[in-house]
């Protein structure tokens, strides 16, 4: 989890394989599922809220919690040498499998909210990150864009960019 008070402060970089990478993220190693909870405990504490008028406790970010589960496991691994079985070693295979939630902060009305000031560009972020969400998703959707015929801009919002 990261917490920040404005989208400007999230850095985000990408290796040289293209895979995104958020410095400062927390990451805790869990064994069963209490720790798990608890982990989701800590996050949703440290989770960006405000006060509007429609909403005593109104996320002011979006959310997103990866869960990354890992499942090691020793096999015997055969030793060919010019087609004669010289024996066996063992060989530690890794399966990992990645689940993204993500808790999306609600669209904004400054009409119903009331919102004014710091709240008001906080609606205006979240409602802008929302609207690029929803367009690249509807271009994934949409089978002329996700055949490769046309360009999905993952890269418009840092949201759609994670």
């Amino acid at each position: 989890t990261a917490s920040s008070s404005s989208s400007s402060s999230l850095a985000i970089n990408e290796d040289r394989r293209g895979n995104v990478n958020i410095p400062n993220l927390t990451e805790w190693k869990v064994t069963n599922i209490n720790e798990l909870l608890k982990v989701i405990e800590i996050a949703e504490e440290k989770k960006t809220t405000g006060s509007t008028a429609m909403n005593e406790r109104s996320s002011r970010s979006h959310t997103i919690f990866r869960i990354r589960y890992e499942v090691k496991k020793e096999e015997d691994e055969k030793e060919n040498v010019g087609g004669v079985g010289r024996g066996s070693s063992k060989k530690v295979v890794t399966t990992t499998s990645t689940l993204n939630l993500v808790d999306l902060a609600g669209s904004e009305s400054v009409r119903l909210t009331g919102a004014k000031g710091v709240r008001q560009k906080e609606g205006g972020r979240i409602n802008q990150s929302l609207l690029t969400l929803s367009r690249v998703l509807e271009k994934l959707g949409n089978k002329e864009y996700s055949s490769g015929g046309g360009h999905i801009n993952y890269r418009d919002s840092k949201l759609t960019r994670i």
